[in-house]
Parts: structure tokens; C-alpha cells; sequence
């Protein structure tokens, strides 16, 4: 046999190679890109990525401002104890780490999906795999380079993957202002889709609905497909969800179950959505003004447009009046509170609210989002270093 200490990497058959590979954390992958060109070609091929993806890597992500550096980072927390894992500055080892590390600068995660964080700093939209630390600038829409859509206006956006063309997409929601600065009745808006395969964006005219956006959150659909939803408005339905489907680039609209809608009447509830599990779920919440309490009814919608799918879940409260407010669940029905610690602090803690238990995560700061997240080796910016080989 060959001596061990003579043993080159290329004699060693490629399936023993692909092997231990698959069994390394995405973080000492990204070091074995560097070393060579047949370890890099294996470790950025279509196929290792998705026999990768395919092993369950799947993290609760927590982005947040540092109390102490007031530097923009993500914490993962492994899904199965919610133990952090680790913590990086935003946009790490990347070109565009100082863009978004300032503190006098507000990062918002648009959306996360399929492994890749769509961020935003003001107008400037960057999407960044935390696994590969690869990062690209999306370039700026059509309205905003065009002088005749000068009167339309950013409204929202929303980040998502496509499975069945295998990309990845941002969808922006414009909206017609008059010279008074105001929006023009009725409403009018177009939607334009960015799509990073193509490397451009296209418009999408006459598919959305009529509508006023209240509020927006993207969750994954429950087939495997993407699917970004709103809260918005309308005399036909009054408030309810619009969903905008990534891969068939259609609207579809779901109404709120009567109950949600008769009680939201009295100013004393208000409705926003979020995930539970791999389905969309509303987060009904109710003010009882005379005990001073709130209370949190969780709705879970079955399948997108069809009202009669609606589920009421569980109840979480009541709490007092401006308590914690719900950033999202994990293991069925246990729900991750963002809690007052003080000042401008912000503490993510779970609860279980079968046995009243609460566990603090350790995680501290301001401007908390939290995500579903899976890593992913896919690479958004293919190009290899310079110094590689």
C-alpha cells in the first residue's frame, strides 16, 4: 500500500474526496476553495451544492444591531436547542462589509430564502450568502433609471426562490404619486421582477391588483414553491392578503376568515403575517383596553386563495398592554418573543405556552428580524479569487 505520508489528494479516488466534503461545516468548505482548482470545481458544481442542500443544515437566523460594537450582525441558532451557533458582522469577509457595518446606517433583511439574505440600506439592495460569504449588488430597477416613471414611487419589496426555473428573485411594488406628492385615486401600481439569473429586471404590467399595501412579510409556500404576501386593502374584500406567486409571476388573493375581519372593525386588534412552520400564518392581535391585556390568536392558512383554509392554531397571552411581540415559532407551536430588557435593548426569548416555560436564546440588541434559514453553497457571484490557482 502507499505510504500515507506520500499520499497526494489526487490519488485519492474523487468519491472519497466528494465524501468527506459533504461531511465538513460551510465554513471549512469555503477555506477548501482556496487551495485548489479540482477541490473548488467540485465544491462550486451544481450537483455537489445540491446533494449539500439536501443534507438538512437548518438554522433559526436572528439579525440584529451589537449593543457594544453597533455593528449590523446575523446569529444562527441551530434549530434542534436553538443554541447560537455563531455570530458574524453582516457582509463579512466581502467588499461590501463597510457599506452595511456602519452604525448611523439601518439594514433591514428584505428576505431569506433557499440559503441567500436579501439585504437593504435605504435604496441599495444586496444579496449575500452567509455560507460562501459571496455578496452582489442588485442594480437599480427600472422605474428608478427611467425619467417617464419619475412619478412612480417605491412602495415594497419582497425576496424569493423560484423552483422551477432555480432562481432567485426580488419583486418591487411601485406606485403612481401625483404632483401634490400624493398617491393618485384610485390606487395605481406596477410591478417590476429582478431576477438574478438573468441578471436584469423586467416589468410586469396590469398583474397586480387594486389595492392599499399594509404590511409585507415572505415565507416560503407550503409545495415547495416561494410565495411573498401582503396585508392589504380594498372596498371588494376589505383587509386581506395578496400573495404574489415567484414562479408563475401572478397575484393570488386570500380573504380573512369573517371572524378576523368583524372584530378588526373596533380599532382594538390589528393583523400581521408571518411563518409558522412552512405555511403563512396571521398573528390576529387583541387590546382589552379594560384589563390593560393583549392577546395573540394565530391563524394558519392551508392553501393561497381559498378563505375557508384559514386554521386557528393556538392562543399566546394575554401579556400586558406594549409586551413582547411575537418575531416567530419553532417546533410546532413554542413562539420566539422579542422582550423589553431596557433601554434601547431587545432579548429574544421562547416560550411554550402549553407549560408556561421560557428559555432566553442570549441574544441582545436592537432592530431584531428573525428567519428560517438553510444553508445553502449556492454561489451568487460564480467568479473564483484571483490568487486561487
Amino acid at each position: 500500500m502507499m505510504s500515507i505520508s506520500k499520499c497526494k489528494m489526487e490519488d485519492l479516488p474523487k468519491e472519497l474526496v466528494i465524501s468527506i466534503l459533504l461531511r465538513l461545516p460551510a465554513e471549512d468548505l469555503r477555506r477548501c476553495k482556496g487551495v485548489c482548482k479540482s477541490l473548488y470545481s467540485i465544491i462550486t458544481s451544481r450537483p455537489f451544492i445540491e446533494v449539500r442542500r439536501k443534507i438538512r443544515n437548518s438554522y433559526i437566523l436572528v439579525k440584529y444591531e451589537d449593543l457594544i460594537s453597533s455593528k449590523h450582525v446575523i446569529s444562527l441558532l441551530c434549530d434542534e436547542t436553538l443554541e447560537v451557533v455563531y455570530t458574524q458582522t453582516i457582509l463579512s469577509d466581502t467588499p461590501l462589509m463597510d457599506s452595511m457595518s456602519s452604525k448611523d446606517r439601518v439594514v433591514k433583511v428584505v428576505g431569506c430564502c433557499n440559503g441567500v439574505v436579501c439585504l437593504r440600506r435605504i435604496d441599495m439592495y444586496v444579496l449575500w450568502n452567509p455560507a460562501t460569504r459571496d455578496a452582489k449588488i442588485i442594480p437599480d430597477g427600472l422605474y428608478k433609471s427611467n425619467p417617464d416613471k419619475k412619478m412612480f414611487q417605491h412602495r415594497e419589496m419582497g425576496f424569493g426562490f423560484d423552483p422551477k426555473n432555480n432562481d432567485y428573485k426580488l419583486v418591487s411594488i411601485q406606485r403612481l404619486f401625483g404632483d401634490n406628492r400624493r398617491p393618485v385615486r384610485p390606487c395605481q401600481q406596477e410591478v417590476e421582477v429582478y431576477s438574478l439569473k438573468a441578471g436584469c429586471w423586467k416589468l410586469l404590467p396590469g398583474i397586480i391588483p387594486t389595492c392599499d399595501i399594509m404590511s409585507a412579510y415572505s415565507v416560503e409556500g407550503c409545495n415547495g414553491g416561494e410565495m411573498i404576501s401582503w396585508l392589504v386593502w380594498n372596498e371588494e374584500y376589505g383587509e386581506h392578503v395578496m400573495s404574489f406567486d415567484i414562479s408563475n409571476e401572478v397575484f393570488i388573493t386570500t380573504p380573512l376568515p369573517p371572524f378576523i375581519i368583524e372584530s378588526s372593525s373596533d380599532g382594538n386588534c390589528r393583523n400581521s403575517l408571518m411563518f409558522h412552520n412552512a405555511s403563512l400564518a396571521l398573528d390576529h392581535y387583541v387590546k382589552d383596553r379594560k384589563n390593560q391585556t393583549e392577546t395573540h390568536n394565530i391563524w394558519v392558512l392551508g392553501e393561497y386563495g381559498v378563505k375557508e383554509s384559514w386554521t386557528n392554531l393556538f392562543i399566546v397571552g394575554p401579556f400586558k398592554l406594549l409586551g413582547p411581540s411575537i418575531s416567530g415559532f419553532w417546533n410546532n407551536n413554542k413562539v420566539l418573543l422579542e422582550v423589553h430588557g431596557g433601554g434601547c435593548r431587545h432579548d429574544l426569548i421562547l416560550v411554550d405556552p402549553s407549560i408556561r416555560k421560557i428559555k432566553d436564546l442570549d441574544i441582545h440588541g436592537t432592530s431584531l428580524q428573525v428567519f428560517n434559514y438553510q444553508e445553502n453553497l449556492v454561489q451568487i457571484n460564480a467568479t473564483p479569487p484571483i490568487n486561487l490557482f
